[in-house]
């Protein structure tokens, strides 16, 4: 299950930067039909006033928090580890990862003097990335999109072998785009917006610093004051206005319904009854698709004959997963209960070292210490707990978990 918050009635998922760009990844691998569109203010405004849209982006795979103030939102409404999301991060991390793992990228929208200067910047920086084609839309309206369907951009790009395609319409076009060709094309669909202008160099990003204090948005206007003052100026007040009213509700129901993004989950499990103890490698990767049991049997083979290397070199040489990606699941394999709280920003280092001072002081484990001492309640406990059953496993994000009945799944993992 992917945890989710929903911030004006749409649902923003509430994953680190690194987790999302993991699950496209392996979503791109096997060619599975998804669509991502990554959120701002404006994004948020039109389904706010547009039901459709609205509609649109509660179908969507992922809604990424990509401003700055949705990231705001998402922590003073107890998310406190969620990061940005940003589209500029999300194409190049893709376009790097897609390069080390083989995965074939397709670009689709904007001009054809950008994509041209866009795969000639791709060549210099990701020489053996496989752009596997361009189409250039201009412009299109919304009714075209919803009324026809290119049956020969479907074949070329499912021809191409693109497991991954970036869609530059404008919101909301993109994102109606990718809705309307879900399921015609087997790929995950990404509308990234100005990104390929800013990557063409035609309106630069913002410099970091910009970034970090919020305001990459009034480095846009101050490029294209004409087209983005409107924009701003219609959708910043009433955005805000909603925000600090969405903030102000009571602070004990926003705690106990909103901190984790679980709340749709039945939790009727039997904590104590998992095993905690780390999966092997290779079983994670086969759970988590980015492997077949063919390709492991490939690579354990390949290590008899060169018993120095570790399977996870191996693979990486294949290029049946990217070092990234290795380090990522190797991290999940072996996270400690206490790296968990740490990295949801429950806990920080220092107070994490004194709670494992009082667990070698008496025999209470972490998890009834930041109970006690009100840290979390015993639900939030349990879901913190199967979390980390779920990463050492390599079941975190896997799509066969039912989220209906928990206790159910549990026994089955078990059982397999």
């Amino acid at each position: 299950m992917i945890p989710k918050k929903e911030l004006l009635d749409i649902p923003i998922t509430c994953l680190p930067f690194e987790e999302q760009i993991m699950l496209m990844v392996r979503w791109a691998k096997l060619r599975t039909s998804k669509v991502v569109c990554l959120a701002n203010v404006h994004m948020l405004m039109e389904a706010y006033w547009n039901p459709t849209f609205a509609h649109v982006l509660h179908q969507a795979d992922l809604v990424t928090p990509d401003g700055k103030p949705l990231v705001l939102m998402l922590r003073r409404l107890g998310i406190k580890h969620q990061n940005q999301v940003a589209g500029m991060d999300v194409f190049l991390n893709l376009c790097d990862l897609a390069e080390q793992t083989g995965i074939k990228v397709y670009f689709l929208g904007s001009t054809g003097a950008i994509l041209k200067k866009i795969t000639d910047k791709l060549n210099r920086e990701y020489p053996i990335l496989q752009v596997v084609g361009t189409r250039a839309i201009a412009k299109v309206s919304i009714e075209d999109i919803l009324l026809y369907q290119d049956q020969d951009l479907i074949e070329e790009i499912n021809q191409s072998g693109a497991g991954i395609v970036f869609v530059c319409l404008g919101c909301p076009k993109q994102e109606i785009w990718m809705s309307r060709y879900r399921g015609s094309i087997p790929g995950v669909m990404i509308g990234v917006g100005a990104v390929f202008s800013m990557y063409a160099g035609i309106n630069p990003r913002a410099p970091y610093w910009v970034q970090q204090v919020g305001l990459e948005w009034l480095y846009r206007l101050l490029q294209e004051p004409r087209r983005l003052w409107r924009r701003y100026g219609s959708t910043i007040p009433p955005f805000l206005y909603l925000a600090l009213k969405e903030l102000a509700r009571p602070y004990k129901k926003r705690l106990s319904q909103a901190r984790w993004g679980f709340s749709e989950r039945n939790m009727i499990v039997d904590v104590d009854s998992l095993n905690f103890s780390s999966e092997k490698l290779g079983e994670i990767l086969i759970r988590q698709e980015i492997i077949t049991k063919e390709e492991l049997k490939l690579a354990l083979l390949q290590q008899m004959t060169k018993p120095t290397l570790k399977l996870g070199q191996i693979l990486v040489r294949l290029r049946l997963l990217s070092l990234s990606q290795l380090k990522f699941y190797l991290r999940n394999q072996n996270i400690r209960f206490g790296d968990l709280l740490v990295e949801k920003k429950i806990l920080n280092r220092r107070s994490l070292k004194n709670i494992l001072a009082l667990c070698n002081n008496s025999e209470k484990k972490i998890g009834e210490i930041v109970v006690e001492q009100s840290i979390v309640s015993e639900d939030q406990l349990k879901e913190l707990l199967i979390e980390h059953y779920t990463r050492k496993k390599g079941l975190f994000l896997a799509e066969n978990i039912a989220d209906v009945d928990l206790s159910t799944w549990v026994k089955d993992v078990i059982a397999s």
